[in-house]
């Protein structure tokens, strides 16, 4: 859910993106008091190169930033998803 918005169809994914996002906002917030990892994984558009703070940053930026606020990972726990020490 990490996403500009920016697509052609992107009109006919904003309702349920709307209606979800406070029941997703609520598990992720859940699963963060409880100690258990929010794994993000995320559309890259296209961009194989790109980096995760890039991606989030675009989507913030984008006209439907507010959708992407309430969701965007917990840079306090994980800065950086890709970084040596994760258990991935």
């Amino acid at each position: 859910m990490v996403n500009t918005y920016e697509h052609e169809d992107a009109h006919l994914l904003l309702p349920s993106v709307r209606e979800t996002l406070p029941g997703m906002t609520r598990l992720i917030e859940r699963a963060r008091r409880g100690g258990t990892e929010v794994i993000n994984v995320n559309d890259n558009f296209g961009r194989w190169r790109s980096h995760h703070d890039e991606l989030l940053a675009a989507a913030l930026r984008g006209p439907h930033g507010d959708l992407v606020e309430p969701i965007r990972p917990d840079e306090r726990r994980h800065p950086h998803a890709d970084a040596p020490g994760l258990p991935f």
